[in-house]
């Protein structure tokens, strides 16, 4: 089971997205369902399975959709997400038939099944997908599932200042945290953090209809809180519940970081003999190595504080091996270059003996070894040297790749851009046009994240450079009023999820065509190709904007334009440091009896990420 997934409010927002039916015989199956959901979910998922069968026999599509969302509900749970996300594709394509709370609640399935896998970017979008639908619903449960859990991924992400702004959000829609809690809840003096006010605002709603193996990750959540608060004795009881739970329900999640924080928090109050008890339970049932390698430190310090230096030692011997085995073989190494110089001594010793009898021998013994020590030092400063030498030549390498990374950051956040793309994202949202706004803001972002996280990549994948290039366009076609339309397409022939190329080359093209090309024409076209060809990719931006005059001459003049002496620059630079030819092509005539427009083709080198 996954820390941190409400799997009780999920339910509850179920509850409320089906609703009352007329269809008597759904609501049996769905009650024995629900008995079960907390210890048998195989039970669970065979009963809301029958009554989904019946919805499919009645073809009922609202019915269909409703059911539908609980079986995925468990499905969900117990981790068949293939099974869930076939029911909930059939509930979208059916959505128009759909009401505002099933909605939600579909897209807010959508968002747990990519939670449990870790793909949070994915989450993010079908959980602010399901707001938008709970809030058109006014599904107070559901927006606060939904808030809650996009707090969760954003403290997954170490955004704090998001997580918390969701959390409170989560509290505002909460029935009893709402009477209970305030924004900034008084604990005595002070006022009581927000990770431990969320947690006990979700226990509260737990004794609604207890769900123990949720209530067993709450309790965790608020032992966390408790501890980072230094708040020792409330932590204690808090973790110590939560493993009475997990123990009840056969959970093995998390046992071992359980057990280590009750005997952290013992160590950190000064109760040495149940730290110790609890840490050695710990390491028992730890399974991960960083984990066991934490206790093992927190035991040493506990042996050390309660006076036991021997078994402190042993411990401290333990985690130094755990922690770094490299330390043993530099241990080895060290012993190994104590030995070797005793050896030298001793045979220093016996020459010493020998010059007595034989000076004329010593002599020559010395003189090779001052030969010896002579070459050894040479070597060894010339090694030196060849050392220094090399880094720092990779130093001006990499000061050379993070002035032109600066540089072509520079050339393609222009503010004029941001300025007039964020003008007309307003002018969407003031106009109230939701669909447009949703649509232009995601580009918007996803132009963003692509262009600052390739920055410092050396390659990325055609999918994903692509994926930029369509967040620009249409960006640049919402700044220039839809006066022209554009095209992206990936050969089918061209691996694009594995295939690479460097980053931020076809931009600075794309902007190009637009600004000296297309603007200001009626009809304008862009189209931009990626083809495999061979051992090449080639990357082909066409326009049929006005041409340049003097092909040769303008090609050069429109090279300079588009700031390619930085591309140039790029294409010396991975040349150098990569061994990865980059070649540039451009045609661009106005001639009376030739099409009019400009073509640009990148040609780089076939490589797998």
């Amino acid at each position: 089971m996954k820390n941190s997934l409400p799997l009780f409010f999920f339910f509850v927002a179920a509850a409320l997205a089906i609703g009352q039916t007329d269809h008597n015989t759904i609501d049996p199956y769905l009650e024995k369902a629900k008995a079960h959901s907390t210890k048998r979910l195989d039970s669970a998922i065979f009963y809301t399975k029958k009554a989904y069968e019946h919805a499919l026999d009645l073809k009922d599509t609202l019915l269909i959709g409703q059911v539908g969302y609980y079986h995925s509900f468990y499905l969900i749970r117990n981790g068949n997400y293939a099974e869930a996300e076939a029911i909930l594709n059939f509930n979208l394509a059916h959505k128009d038939a759909l009401s505002a709370h099933v909605l939600g609640g579909i897209y807010y399935n959508y968002g747990n099944r990519y939670y449990l896998e870790e793909v949070y970017d994915k989450a993010l979008e079908n959980y602010l997908q399901s707001l938008h639908f709970y809030t058109e619903a006014k599904n107070r449960q559901g927006l606060m599932t939904t808030n809650l859990q996009l707090g969760v991924v954003y403290s997954k992400l170490d955004k704090k200042e998001l997580a918390g702004y969701f959390y409170n959000q989560s509290l505002l829609f909460s029935d009893k945290a709402e009477k209970k809690h305030t924004r900034k809840i008084t604990y005595g003096k002070d006022s009581i953090p927000e990770n431990i006010s969320v947690s006990k605002a979700m226990l509260a709603e737990l004794a609604l209809e207890p769900d123990n193996a949720i209530k067993a990750n709450v309790l965790y959540n608020l032992g966390r809180g408790y501890f980072e608060n230094k708040q020792w004795q409330p932590a204690i009881a808090s973790f110590k519940q939560s493993l009475e739970l997990k123990k009840q329900l056969g959970i093995a999640d998390q046992i071992d970081k359980n057990l280590f924080f009750i005997g952290q928090s013992y160590l950190e109050a000064g109760m040495l003999a149940p730290a110790t008890n609890y840490l050695l339970q710990a390491i028992k049932v730890s399974e991960k190595r960083g984990q066991k390698a934490t206790t093992i430190a927190s035991l040493q310090r506990a042996y050390e504080e309660g006076g036991d230096y021997k078994t402190a030692l042993l411990y401290a011997k333990r985690y130094d091996q755990m922690k770094d085995s490299l330390n043993a073989l530099q241990e080895n190494e060290r012993i190994a270059e104590i030995t070797s110089q005793f050896e030298t001594e001793k045979q220093a010793a016996e020459i010493v003996l020998l010059e007595t009898s034989n000076n004329l021998q010593a002599s020559k013994l010395a003189n090779q070894r001052n030969i010896i020590w002579a070459s050894v030092v040479g070597v060894a400063l010339l090694l030196i040297a060849l050392f220094f030498g090399y880094k720092r030549y990779q130093t001006k390498q990499k000061l050379q790749f993070s002035e032109l990374t600066r540089k072509l950051l520079q050339m393609q956040l222009n503010p004029h851009f941001l300025f007039n793309a964020l003008n007309g994202i307003q002018y969407f949202i003031k106009q109230n046009d939701t669909q447009k706004s949703t649509k232009y803001i995601s580009n918007f972002s996803g132009l963003m994240r692509n262009i600052l996280e390739n920055s410092v990549e050396k390659f990325i994948t055609v999918e994903e450079d692509a994926e930029t290039i369509i967040d620009f366009l249409a960006l640049q076609q919402l700044v220039h009023n839809n006066s022209f339309l554009y095209t992206v397409h990936i050969e089918e022939t061209l691996d694009a999820e594995n295939l690479c190329i460097p980053p931020m080359f076809t931009q600075p093209f794309v902007e190009n065509a637009i600004i000296h090309g297309v603007q200001g024409m009626q009809n304008g076209e862009i189209s931009v190709r990626y083809k495999l060809e061979g051992e090449t990719i080639t990357v082909t931006i066409k326009d049929n904007g006005k041409g340049i005059a003097e092909t040769l001459h303008n090609a050069n003049s429109l090279h300079k334009s588009m700031g390619t002496s930085i591309t140039k620059q790029r294409m010396e630079n991975l040349l150098k440091t990569e061994n990865y030819p980059v070649t540039l092509e451009v045609v661009s005539r106005n001639e009376a009896d030739a099409p009019q427009g400009t073509t640009v083709m990148l040609t780089f080198l076939k490589k797998y990420l």
